[in-house]
């Protein structure tokens, strides 16, 4: 099995790019004599390699290979010898995404496990400038804790587990121009004494702030079914259940 790859193709910014002498995946599968056509960084069509486009654009023989979707890999915590908790800077951004990029992931979260709000300040920092600069694959962070049922907390540090307040929630939609995933698991009592109904009369405070984040909600109490988290989410963020993600759901709102 070859392994994957990705390639970096320089362009005049106002040229088209043709793809072309490659086995495209399509919805068809993989089909040949096909001209992938981008424009401005972006897949803008895949036509029959006869289109007249194809010869106006600047070409790239693909030589036979395959051309595949990159991977996108919501939660990467390292790579290339690096964990991002251990050096949240745009160096080591780079360097992550170098080590999973030769493996097929072509965009990626750099994933903060719980960590004291001074850390994840940095973090979100890191990303912003990432994004700035430019940095292959960043497409955003995630945020994985500290706002996690201690029962259920995994190999995070017990420590450095809070609850989600106003000044937290600001914290979490700093970023701008990436996305933001944030793994919530709040303790059982929490949902199940109706806070979330005294929340929703916070909403321009709290709630509201939290449009645009992605939340990904782990399974929380087996008193507190997957059915019913979805419909008090839905009912007081404004929010649709988009898929389960492992042992709970994520949420995606929009900014």
């Amino acid at each position: 099995m070859a392994t994957p790859h990705s390639m970096t193709i320089t362009t005049p910014h106002s040229s088209a790019l043709a793809l072309v002498n490659g086995r495209v995946l399509t919805d068809d599968g993989l089909v040949e004599g096909r001209c992938v056509l981008i424009e401005q960084g972006r897949i803008v069509d895949v036509v029959d390699s006869a289109d007249p486009r194809c010869a106006q654009a600047v070409q790239h023989d693909l030589g036979g290979n395959m051309l595949l979707p990159g991977f996108i890999d919501s939660q990467v915590n390292g790579g290339g010898g690096v964990l991002f908790n251990d050096a949240p800077s745009v160096a080591a951004i780079r360097e992550i995404g170098r080590a999973h990029r030769k493996f097929g992931t072509t965009g990626f979260l750099p994933t903060l496990i719980s960590a004291d709000l001074d850390d994840v300040a940095t973090a979100i920092e890191a990303v912003q400038n990432a994004l700035t600069l430019g940095v292959p694959g960043v497409l955003g962070i995630h945020i994985e804790g500290p706002f996690l049922n201690v029962e259920r907390k995994g190999i995070h540090d017990p420590d450095k587990i809070r609850e989600l307040d106003p000044a937290a929630v600001s914290l979490l939609t700093s970023l701008r121009g990436g996305r933001t995933l944030v793994t919530l698991a709040p303790p059982a009592r929490i949902l199940a004494s109706g806070l979330l109904v005294d929340a929703h009369k916070m909403r321009t405070a709290t709630l509201h702030a939290a449009r645009g984040l992605l939340l990904d909600l782990l399974a929380i109490s087996p008193a507190l079914s997957h059915a019913r988290l979805a419909r008090r989410l839905g009912a007081h963020l404004g929010a649709g259940i988009n898929r389960r993600v492992g042992g709970g759901f994520r949420a995606g709102l929009d900014r």
